[in-house]
């Protein structure tokens, strides 16, 4: 578990969003915390002002862009890694107003946590810390990673559903983004084909 995490933004987030903004102001980089980088191997700062213009296209772009840790940042003030191949993790937000959104799909695959501070203060709890500890690193503006007792792991299960019926009894569908619905569908079409045969 990170507190006042840095985000290391991924090079497809700094090409699709973050660049055409900065062709247009350099400043935004300033504006939203950002760092830009020499490498993904190379903590070297490189001032914004010194890359030529040309370099600013998202096929050129040879660094990597960092965001500081504060309320700006993406990450929010919490981030909980989880053992995985895709470097998923979850994360607080910045936006917390997102949550108020009917369709929430606006990441670009991590997960936001809605009561990040109560996940983070129950994992501290049960990996045998305090709450006053909790509330220290809580409390200071330095980023501390919090490696979880190894005896007390926490399951992390993570789900996609585009349909579900809710506590009324209502069926309540979503836009299926990653269109696992029509994969599914394919494939029962696929057996039932070569059942009839």
């Amino acid at each position: 578990m990170v507190f006042n995490p840095y985000w290391n933004v991924p090079n497809s987030i700094t090409k699709r969003d973050i660049l055409p903004k900065v062709r247009r102001s350099r400043s935004y980089l300033r504006r939203h915390n950002y760092e830009v980088l020499r490498s993904w191997g190379s903590s070297e700062k490189i001032n914004i002002n010194s890359i030529p213009y040309n370099l600013l296209a998202s096929n050129k772009f040879p660094y990597r862009l960092r965001q500081k840790p504060g309320k700006k940042n993406a990450l929010g003030l919490y981030k909980f890694n989880i053992p995985n191949t895709q470097s998923i993790y979850l994360h607080d937000t910045s936006y917390p107003v997102l949550f108020n959104k009917h369709e929430r799909a606006l990441s670009s695959g991590c997960v936001r946590v809605l009561e990040s501070k109560s996940l983070a203060l129950a994992l501290l709890q049960y990996s045998g810390r305090s709450e006053s500890q909790f509330n220290m690193f809580s409390r200071s503006k330095k980023t501390r990673t919090i490696r979880l007792n190894k005896s007390k792991k926490v399951p992390v299960e993570i789900i996609y559903q585009s349909a579900w019926i809710n506590d009324d009894g209502e069926v309540n569908y979503r836009f299926d983004i990653y269109e696992y619905d029509r994969e599914q569908q394919n494939k029962m079409s696929l057996i039932s084909a070569y059942n009839n045969n």
